[in-house]
Protein backbone atom coordinates (compact mmCIF):
# COMPACT_ATOMS: atom_id res chain seq x y z
CA UNK A 1 0.00 0.00 0.00
CA UNK A 2 1.34 3.34 -0.69
CA UNK A 3 2.51 5.50 1.81
CA UNK A 4 0.29 8.65 2.10
CA UNK A 5 1.73 12.10 1.74
CA UNK A 6 2.61 14.09 5.16
CA UNK A 7 0.43 16.19 5.74
CA UNK A 8 2.24 20.11 4.91
CA UNK A 9 2.15 21.74 8.45
CA UNK A 10 0.38 25.24 7.69
CA UNK A 11 2.61 27.21 10.15
CA UNK A 12 5.98 25.78 8.30
CA UNK A 13 8.30 28.90 7.70
CA UNK A 14 10.47 28.48 4.10
CA UNK A 15 13.83 30.05 3.03
CA UNK A 16 12.14 33.32 2.78
CA UNK A 17 11.14 33.63 6.25
CA UNK A 18 14.40 32.63 7.77
CA UNK A 19 16.78 34.78 5.41
CA UNK A 20 14.24 37.71 5.84
CA UNK A 21 14.72 37.48 9.61
CA UNK A 22 17.90 37.04 9.70
CA UNK A 23 19.20 39.80 7.14
CA UNK A 24 16.39 41.74 9.15
CA UNK A 25 18.99 41.32 12.48
CA UNK A 26 21.80 43.05 10.35
CA UNK A 27 21.69 46.74 12.14
CA UNK A 28 20.89 45.48 15.16
CA UNK A 29 22.86 43.18 15.60
CA UNK A 30 25.69 45.35 14.55
CA UNK A 31 25.06 48.21 16.15
CA UNK A 32 25.05 46.11 19.44
CA UNK A 33 28.42 44.88 18.69
CA UNK A 34 29.21 48.98 18.72
CA UNK A 35 27.72 50.20 21.59
CA UNK A 36 28.67 47.27 23.69
CA UNK A 37 32.36 46.83 25.26
CA UNK A 38 33.16 48.71 22.14
CA UNK A 39 31.48 51.72 23.04
CA UNK A 40 33.04 51.70 26.44
CA UNK A 41 36.34 51.14 25.34
CA UNK A 42 36.23 54.29 22.60
CA UNK A 43 35.20 56.93 25.31
CA UNK A 44 37.32 55.52 27.58
CA UNK A 45 40.58 55.06 25.18
CA UNK A 46 40.14 57.02 21.84
CA UNK A 47 37.62 59.74 21.65
CA UNK A 48 40.53 62.50 23.36
CA UNK A 49 38.17 63.06 26.47
CA UNK A 50 40.55 62.39 28.55
CA UNK A 51 39.61 61.15 32.45
CA UNK A 52 35.82 62.75 31.46
CA UNK A 53 35.28 59.45 28.61
CA UNK A 54 34.89 56.95 31.48
CA UNK A 55 33.26 59.33 33.67
CA UNK A 56 30.55 60.38 31.16
CA UNK A 57 30.58 56.60 29.41
CA UNK A 58 29.64 55.65 32.89
CA UNK A 59 26.94 58.23 33.98
CA UNK A 60 25.43 58.13 31.11
CA UNK A 61 25.06 54.30 30.17
CA UNK A 62 23.03 54.48 34.36
CA UNK A 63 21.26 57.97 33.32
CA UNK A 64 20.07 56.29 30.26
CA UNK A 65 18.23 52.85 31.96
CA UNK A 66 16.42 55.74 34.18
CA UNK A 67 14.94 56.90 30.75
CA UNK A 68 14.12 53.83 29.95
CA UNK A 69 12.23 52.83 33.06
CA UNK A 70 9.48 55.26 31.41
CA UNK A 71 10.28 55.22 27.77
CA UNK A 72 10.13 51.51 27.11
CA UNK A 73 6.73 51.06 28.24
CA UNK A 74 5.28 54.11 26.19
CA UNK A 75 7.29 52.50 23.67
CA UNK A 76 5.50 49.19 24.31
CA UNK A 77 1.82 50.90 24.42
CA UNK A 78 2.78 52.63 21.00
CA UNK A 79 3.38 49.13 19.33
CA UNK A 80 0.54 48.00 21.03
CA UNK A 81 -1.35 50.91 20.05
CA UNK A 82 -0.65 50.51 16.38
CA UNK A 83 -3.27 49.67 13.54
CA UNK A 84 -3.13 46.66 11.74
CA UNK A 85 -2.20 48.01 7.69
CA UNK A 86 -0.44 46.86 4.81
CA UNK A 87 2.66 45.74 6.73
CA UNK A 88 0.81 44.45 9.81
CA UNK A 89 0.76 45.85 12.74
CA UNK A 90 4.65 45.74 14.26
CA UNK A 91 6.74 45.45 11.51
CA UNK A 92 6.77 49.16 10.46
CA UNK A 93 8.25 49.85 14.14
CA UNK A 94 11.34 47.41 12.73
CA UNK A 95 11.87 49.78 9.82
CA UNK A 96 11.53 52.80 12.26
CA UNK A 97 14.51 50.95 14.24
CA UNK A 98 17.01 50.73 11.61
CA UNK A 99 17.06 54.60 10.64
CA UNK A 100 17.20 55.61 14.19
CA UNK A 101 19.64 53.00 15.35
CA UNK A 102 22.21 53.56 12.53
CA UNK A 103 22.02 57.43 12.73
CA UNK A 104 22.20 56.98 16.65
CA UNK A 105 25.62 54.99 16.45
CA UNK A 106 27.17 56.91 13.65
CA UNK A 107 26.87 60.11 15.25
CA UNK A 108 28.33 58.69 18.56
CA UNK A 109 31.08 57.45 17.19
CA UNK A 110 32.05 60.77 14.78
CA UNK A 111 32.55 62.82 17.97
CA UNK A 112 33.39 66.44 16.48
CA UNK A 113 36.85 67.11 17.35
CA UNK A 114 35.79 71.13 18.31
CA UNK A 115 33.99 70.02 21.00
CA UNK A 116 36.36 67.30 22.69
CA UNK A 117 37.41 69.96 25.27
CA UNK A 118 34.01 71.42 26.18
CA UNK A 119 32.28 69.14 28.72
CA UNK A 120 28.79 70.80 28.08
CA UNK A 121 28.57 70.12 23.70
CA UNK A 122 30.23 66.85 24.42
CA UNK A 123 27.93 65.61 27.16
CA UNK A 124 24.71 67.08 24.97
CA UNK A 125 25.62 65.31 21.26
CA UNK A 126 26.74 62.14 23.28
CA UNK A 127 23.39 61.71 25.25
CA UNK A 128 21.19 63.42 22.60
CA UNK A 129 22.47 61.02 20.16
CA UNK A 130 22.78 57.85 22.68
CA UNK A 131 19.03 58.01 22.86
CA UNK A 132 18.13 58.14 19.36
CA UNK A 133 20.11 54.85 19.04
CA UNK A 134 18.41 53.81 22.38
CA UNK A 135 14.32 54.49 21.88
CA UNK A 136 15.61 52.92 18.31
CA UNK A 137 16.83 49.35 19.57
CA UNK A 138 13.31 49.54 21.97
CA UNK A 139 11.44 49.57 18.59
CA UNK A 140 13.62 46.31 17.40
CA UNK A 141 12.03 42.96 19.53
CA UNK A 142 12.21 40.32 17.50
CA UNK A 143 10.13 37.75 19.83
CA UNK A 144 7.18 39.96 18.65
CA UNK A 145 7.52 39.61 14.93
CA UNK A 146 8.28 35.88 15.06
CA UNK A 147 5.48 35.38 17.39
CA UNK A 148 3.13 36.61 14.66
CA UNK A 149 5.00 34.83 11.50
CA UNK A 150 3.63 31.35 13.13
CA UNK A 151 2.13 29.72 16.11
CA UNK A 152 4.02 26.82 15.85
CA UNK A 153 6.85 26.33 19.08
CA UNK A 154 9.01 24.57 16.26
CA UNK A 155 9.25 26.39 13.92
CA UNK A 156 9.48 29.92 15.80
CA UNK A 157 12.88 27.86 16.96
CA UNK A 158 13.70 27.95 13.32
CA UNK A 159 13.27 31.27 13.50
CA UNK A 160 16.00 32.10 15.89
CA UNK A 161 18.77 30.43 14.53
CA UNK A 162 19.05 32.15 11.45
CA UNK A 163 19.14 35.49 13.24
CA UNK A 164 21.18 34.74 16.14
CA UNK A 165 23.76 32.52 14.07
CA UNK A 166 23.94 35.85 12.00
CA UNK A 167 24.33 37.99 14.93
CA UNK A 168 27.45 35.84 16.03
CA UNK A 169 29.09 36.00 12.77
CA UNK A 170 28.82 40.18 13.13
CA UNK A 171 30.13 39.56 16.47
CA UNK A 172 32.99 37.91 15.07
CA UNK A 173 33.43 40.42 12.44
CA UNK A 174 33.45 43.28 15.34
CA UNK A 175 35.92 41.40 17.30
CA UNK A 176 38.43 42.26 14.05
CA UNK A 177 37.77 46.02 14.73
CA UNK A 178 40.66 46.77 16.87
CA UNK A 179 42.75 45.10 14.31
CA UNK A 180 41.03 47.24 11.25
CA UNK A 181 42.10 49.92 13.51
CA UNK A 182 44.91 49.67 14.31
CA UNK A 183 44.90 49.74 10.21
CA UNK A 184 43.74 52.57 9.78
CA UNK A 185 44.84 54.59 12.42
CA UNK A 186 48.04 53.70 10.30
CA UNK A 187 46.67 55.71 7.61
CA UNK A 188 45.20 58.61 9.41
CA UNK A 189 47.11 59.28 12.70
CA UNK A 190 44.08 59.00 14.92
CA UNK A 191 42.10 56.08 16.72
CA UNK A 192 39.52 58.11 16.69
CA UNK A 193 39.29 58.82 13.43
CA UNK A 194 39.77 55.25 12.45
CA UNK A 195 36.73 54.21 14.90
CA UNK A 196 34.59 56.89 12.94
CA UNK A 197 35.37 55.55 9.58
CA UNK A 198 34.51 51.95 11.22
CA UNK A 199 31.24 52.86 12.16
CA UNK A 200 30.16 54.96 8.99
CA UNK A 201 30.73 51.85 6.87
CA UNK A 202 29.65 49.40 8.96
CA UNK A 203 26.32 50.68 10.11
CA UNK A 204 25.62 51.56 6.18
CA UNK A 205 26.16 48.50 4.66
CA UNK A 206 23.85 47.14 7.82
CA UNK A 207 21.13 49.81 6.61
CA UNK A 208 20.77 48.24 3.72
CA UNK A 209 20.80 44.95 4.06
CA UNK A 210 18.19 44.79 6.95
CA UNK A 211 15.71 47.10 4.78
CA UNK A 212 16.05 44.56 2.30
CA UNK A 213 15.50 41.57 5.11
CA UNK A 214 12.58 43.92 6.30
CA UNK A 215 10.40 43.22 2.84
CA UNK A 216 10.88 39.92 3.03
CA UNK A 217 9.01 39.13 6.53
CA UNK A 218 5.21 39.06 6.34
CA UNK A 219 2.97 39.18 10.01
CA UNK A 220 0.38 36.21 9.91
CA UNK A 221 -0.67 35.91 13.40
CA UNK A 222 -2.15 39.23 13.78
CA UNK A 223 -4.74 39.17 16.45
CA UNK A 224 -8.39 40.75 15.45
CA UNK A 225 -9.28 43.56 18.45
CA UNK A 226 -12.46 45.02 19.12
CA UNK A 227 -12.08 48.57 18.00
CA UNK A 228 -13.51 49.60 21.07
CA UNK A 229 -11.26 47.87 23.21
CA UNK A 230 -8.20 50.84 23.01
CA UNK A 231 -4.94 49.75 24.78
CA UNK A 232 -4.52 51.58 27.75
CA UNK A 233 -0.79 52.68 29.83
CA UNK A 234 -2.66 50.82 33.00
CA UNK A 235 -2.72 47.77 30.84
CA UNK A 236 1.10 47.37 31.75
CA UNK A 237 0.65 47.48 35.49
CA UNK A 238 -2.26 44.76 34.77
CA UNK A 239 0.13 42.59 33.11
CA UNK A 240 2.85 43.08 36.11
CA UNK A 241 -0.48 42.40 38.69
CA UNK A 242 -2.11 39.06 36.82
CA UNK A 243 0.35 37.11 34.15
CA UNK A 244 2.17 35.14 36.74
CA UNK A 245 4.67 33.74 33.85
CA UNK A 246 6.20 37.04 33.07
CA UNK A 247 6.87 37.79 36.17
CA UNK A 248 9.04 34.88 37.08
CA UNK A 249 10.72 34.70 34.20
CA UNK A 250 10.84 38.74 34.29
CA UNK A 251 12.54 38.24 38.32
CA UNK A 252 14.60 35.53 36.73
CA UNK A 253 15.99 37.59 34.12
CA UNK A 254 16.80 40.10 36.50
CA UNK A 255 19.87 37.76 37.50
CA UNK A 256 21.00 35.81 35.10
CA UNK A 257 20.65 38.00 32.14
CA UNK A 258 23.67 39.74 34.15
CA UNK A 259 26.09 36.79 32.94
CA UNK A 260 25.37 37.75 29.33
CA UNK A 261 26.11 41.10 29.58
CA UNK A 262 29.55 40.31 32.09
CA UNK A 263 31.31 37.85 29.32
CA UNK A 264 31.42 40.95 27.09
CA UNK A 265 31.77 44.25 29.24
CA UNK A 266 34.94 43.12 30.99
CA UNK A 267 37.41 40.45 28.71
CA UNK A 268 38.61 43.55 26.47
CA UNK A 269 40.38 45.07 29.52
CA UNK A 270 41.98 41.77 31.23
CA UNK A 271 43.35 40.55 28.13
CA UNK A 272 45.02 44.18 27.23
CA UNK A 273 46.75 44.23 30.96
CA UNK A 274 47.20 40.93 31.55
CA UNK A 275 49.02 39.24 28.57
CA UNK A 276 49.30 42.89 26.44
CA UNK A 277 50.71 45.52 29.03
CA UNK A 278 54.18 45.98 30.26
CA UNK A 279 53.30 46.78 33.92
CA UNK A 280 56.13 47.97 34.76
CA UNK A 281 55.83 51.15 32.03
CA UNK A 282 52.54 50.82 31.17
CA UNK A 283 53.58 50.59 27.01
CA UNK A 284 50.60 48.34 25.41
CA UNK A 285 51.60 46.27 22.77
CA UNK A 286 48.91 47.68 19.90
CA UNK A 287 49.30 44.91 17.61
CA UNK A 288 49.11 42.25 20.11
CA UNK A 289 46.30 43.38 21.49
CA UNK A 290 44.30 44.02 18.99
CA UNK A 291 45.19 40.15 17.77
CA UNK A 292 44.35 38.96 21.36
CA UNK A 293 41.33 40.78 21.32
CA UNK A 294 40.34 39.32 17.89
CA UNK A 295 41.29 35.72 19.69
CA UNK A 296 39.30 36.19 22.61
CA UNK A 297 36.05 37.90 20.73
CA UNK A 298 36.19 34.78 18.67
CA UNK A 299 36.38 32.30 21.22
CA UNK A 300 33.31 33.41 23.11
CA UNK A 301 31.61 34.16 20.18
CA UNK A 302 32.17 30.76 18.18
CA UNK A 303 30.71 28.97 21.10
CA UNK A 304 27.61 31.12 21.02
CA UNK A 305 26.88 30.15 16.97
CA UNK A 306 28.15 26.35 18.12
CA UNK A 307 25.94 26.12 20.89
CA UNK A 308 23.10 28.10 18.85
CA UNK A 309 23.10 25.19 16.04
CA UNK A 310 22.67 22.01 18.85
CA UNK A 311 20.17 23.82 20.56
CA UNK A 312 16.97 22.42 18.67
CA UNK A 313 18.81 19.07 18.60
CA UNK A 314 19.28 19.34 22.44
CA UNK A 315 16.00 20.47 22.75
CA UNK A 316 14.43 17.39 20.86
CA UNK A 317 17.01 15.32 23.72
CA UNK A 318 14.55 17.29 26.50
CA UNK A 319 11.56 16.24 24.77
CA UNK A 320 10.48 19.90 23.16
CA UNK A 321 10.56 20.80 26.96
CA UNK A 322 12.35 24.26 26.95
CA UNK A 323 11.66 24.92 30.81
CA UNK A 324 14.25 22.02 31.89
CA UNK A 325 16.50 22.96 28.96
CA UNK A 326 16.80 25.76 30.13
CA UNK A 327 17.26 25.29 34.11
CA UNK A 328 19.58 22.48 32.50
CA UNK A 329 21.60 25.64 30.49
CA UNK A 330 21.96 27.85 33.39
CA UNK A 331 23.12 25.29 35.40
CA UNK A 332 26.49 24.99 32.92
CA UNK A 333 27.01 28.51 32.71
CA UNK A 334 27.54 28.87 36.28
CA UNK A 335 29.79 25.78 36.70
CA UNK A 336 31.85 27.68 33.45
CA UNK A 337 32.21 31.06 35.46
CA UNK A 338 32.97 29.52 39.03
CA UNK A 339 35.64 27.17 36.95
CA UNK A 340 37.61 30.95 35.75
CA UNK A 341 37.45 32.46 39.21
CA UNK A 342 38.94 29.43 40.91
CA UNK A 343 41.82 29.25 38.12
CA UNK A 344 42.52 33.18 38.93
CA UNK A 345 42.05 32.70 42.32
CA UNK A 346 44.80 29.72 41.73
CA UNK A 347 47.13 32.00 39.75
CA UNK A 348 46.49 30.26 36.92
CA UNK A 349 44.81 33.14 34.76
CA UNK A 350 47.19 35.52 34.24
CA UNK A 351 49.99 33.22 32.94
CA UNK A 352 48.54 32.11 29.72
CA UNK A 353 45.37 33.17 27.25
CA UNK A 354 44.90 29.75 27.55
CA UNK A 355 43.54 29.18 30.49
CA UNK A 356 41.66 32.27 30.13
CA UNK A 357 39.89 31.40 26.98
CA UNK A 358 38.90 27.85 27.95
CA UNK A 359 36.52 28.83 30.57
CA UNK A 360 35.08 31.40 28.98
CA UNK A 361 34.34 28.97 25.87
CA UNK A 362 32.20 27.33 28.12
CA UNK A 363 30.39 29.77 29.31
CA UNK A 364 29.46 31.15 26.32
CA UNK A 365 28.53 27.81 24.58
CA UNK A 366 26.38 27.46 27.27
CA UNK A 367 24.79 30.75 26.89
CA UNK A 368 24.31 29.92 22.73
CA UNK A 369 22.67 26.76 23.72
CA UNK A 370 19.99 28.36 26.12
CA UNK A 371 18.83 31.38 23.26
CA UNK A 372 16.46 28.87 21.91
CA UNK A 373 14.51 27.83 25.11
CA UNK A 374 14.73 31.76 26.99
CA UNK A 375 13.63 32.89 23.63
CA UNK A 376 10.82 30.54 23.61
CA UNK A 377 9.31 31.36 26.88
CA UNK A 378 9.48 35.20 25.98
CA UNK A 379 7.07 34.14 23.03
CA UNK A 380 4.96 32.07 25.13
CA UNK A 381 4.58 34.49 27.58
CA UNK A 382 3.34 37.05 25.14
CA UNK A 383 0.62 33.94 23.44
CA UNK A 384 -0.35 33.98 27.20
CA UNK A 385 -1.60 37.27 27.79
CA UNK A 386 -3.67 36.92 24.56
CA UNK A 387 -5.36 33.57 25.71
CA UNK A 388 -5.79 35.06 29.70
CA UNK A 389 -7.02 38.28 28.31
CA UNK A 390 -8.11 38.07 24.93
CA UNK A 391 -5.77 40.98 24.26
CA UNK A 392 -2.80 41.37 22.34
CA UNK A 393 -0.74 43.74 24.28
CA UNK A 394 2.60 41.49 23.02
CA UNK A 395 4.90 44.92 23.19
CA UNK A 396 3.85 45.50 26.45
CA UNK A 397 4.51 42.16 28.18
CA UNK A 398 7.95 42.26 26.43
CA UNK A 399 8.92 45.66 27.88
CA UNK A 400 10.33 44.75 30.85
CA UNK A 401 12.51 42.16 29.44
CA UNK A 402 13.33 44.41 26.32
CA UNK A 403 13.94 47.21 29.16
CA UNK A 404 16.27 44.94 31.64
CA UNK A 405 18.39 43.88 28.53
CA UNK A 406 19.35 47.47 27.72
CA UNK A 407 19.79 48.02 31.36
CA UNK A 408 21.97 45.23 31.98
CA UNK A 409 24.33 46.27 29.06
CA UNK A 410 24.48 49.76 30.65
CA UNK A 411 24.92 48.25 34.24
CA UNK A 412 27.49 45.99 33.05
CA UNK A 413 29.38 48.52 31.59
CA UNK A 414 28.97 50.77 34.16
CA UNK A 415 30.63 48.54 36.86
CA UNK A 416 33.24 47.78 35.00
CA UNK A 417 33.74 51.85 34.55
CA UNK A 418 33.57 52.20 38.45
CA UNK A 419 36.51 49.63 38.63
CA UNK A 420 38.12 52.32 35.94
CA UNK A 421 36.91 55.55 37.90
CA UNK A 422 38.39 53.99 41.34
CA UNK A 423 41.96 53.16 40.17
CA UNK A 424 41.90 56.53 38.09
CA UNK A 425 42.13 54.63 34.66
CA UNK A 426 43.80 56.93 32.12
CA UNK A 427 44.86 56.11 28.50
CA UNK A 428 46.85 57.83 26.13
CA UNK A 429 44.41 58.33 22.98
CA UNK A 430 47.40 58.97 20.67
CA UNK A 431 49.44 55.61 21.40
CA UNK A 432 46.75 53.73 23.46
CA UNK A 433 49.24 52.76 26.11
CA UNK A 434 48.41 53.06 30.07
CA UNK A 435 49.25 56.47 31.71
CA UNK A 436 47.52 55.83 35.36
CA UNK A 437 48.62 54.53 38.40
CA UNK A 438 50.43 50.69 37.53
CA UNK A 439 50.87 49.80 40.90
CA UNK A 440 46.86 49.25 40.83
CA UNK A 441 46.71 46.93 37.94
CA UNK A 442 46.52 43.58 39.84
CA UNK A 443 43.34 45.01 41.42
CA UNK A 444 41.66 45.34 38.12
CA UNK A 445 42.61 42.26 37.16
CA UNK A 446 41.24 40.53 40.03
CA UNK A 447 38.13 42.54 39.87
CA UNK A 448 37.92 41.75 36.24
CA UNK A 449 37.54 38.32 36.91
CA UNK A 450 35.02 39.25 39.46
CA UNK A 451 32.78 40.55 37.35
CA UNK A 452 33.23 37.50 34.67
CA UNK A 453 33.21 35.00 36.72
CA UNK A 454 31.96 34.79 40.35
CA UNK A 455 29.40 36.73 39.66
CA UNK A 456 26.97 35.31 37.42
CA UNK A 457 28.13 31.86 38.70
CA UNK A 458 25.98 33.30 41.76
CA UNK A 459 23.07 34.38 39.44
CA UNK A 460 22.54 31.26 37.58
CA UNK A 461 21.73 29.54 40.92
CA UNK A 462 19.40 32.19 41.92
CA UNK A 463 17.60 32.43 38.38
CA UNK A 464 17.40 28.50 38.59
CA UNK A 465 15.41 28.77 41.91
CA UNK A 466 12.96 31.06 40.82
CA UNK A 467 12.18 29.68 37.26
CA UNK A 468 11.21 26.27 38.40
CA UNK A 469 8.09 27.63 39.99
CA UNK A 470 7.13 28.48 36.27
CA UNK A 471 3.41 27.44 35.58
CA UNK A 472 2.73 26.91 32.20
CA UNK A 473 2.98 23.32 31.02
CA UNK A 474 3.04 20.75 27.93
CA UNK A 475 -1.41 21.20 28.11
CA UNK A 476 -1.02 24.38 28.47
CA UNK A 477 1.14 25.23 25.41
CA UNK A 478 -1.44 23.21 23.38
CA UNK A 479 -4.79 25.23 24.57
CA UNK A 480 -2.52 28.05 24.40
CA UNK A 481 -1.67 27.73 20.57
CA UNK A 482 -5.52 26.20 19.51
CA UNK A 483 -6.93 29.66 21.20
CA UNK A 484 -4.51 32.05 18.85
CA UNK A 485 -5.05 30.05 16.24
CA UNK A 486 -8.95 30.79 16.31
CA UNK A 487 -8.71 34.34 17.24
CA UNK A 488 -6.35 35.82 14.50
CA UNK A 489 -6.96 38.31 12.04
CA UNK A 490 -8.38 37.75 7.93
CA UNK A 491 -6.80 40.82 6.99
CA UNK A 492 -3.85 40.83 4.80
CA UNK A 493 -0.48 41.91 5.52
CA UNK A 494 2.82 41.98 3.71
Amino acid sequence: MAKAPKEKNPEAVGFKEIFGTTALSTNNGLAAVFMSAMFMTFMTDYAGLGKMGATLATVLLLAARVIDAVDDPIQGFIMDSGKIGKHGKYKPFFLLSIFMTTIGVIALYALPNGITTKAVLVTVWVIFFYLVYDIGASFYNQNLLFRTMTNDPAERSKLLIGPRLWVMILGMIGSAMAAIAVSIQAATGSYKTAYMLLALGAMGISFVISVIGWFMVKEKHVVEQDPEDKVKFTDFFDLMRTNKPMMLNFFKCIFTGFIWTFLFAAPVYYVKYAYAADLTTGEVNMEYFATLSMIVSLMMLFPLILGTIFANPLLKAFKGNFLKMHIFDLAMQGASGLLMFIMQILGLLPTSPVFFFVPMFLLAFFIGIDFVPGSNLSMEIMDYTIYKTGKDRSALTGVLEKFLEKAQTAVSSAIVGAVLIAIGYQVDSVTGNYIGDLAKMPTLLTWMIVIIGLVPAILAVIGILIIRNYPIDQDMRKDIQQFISTHQTKKEVE
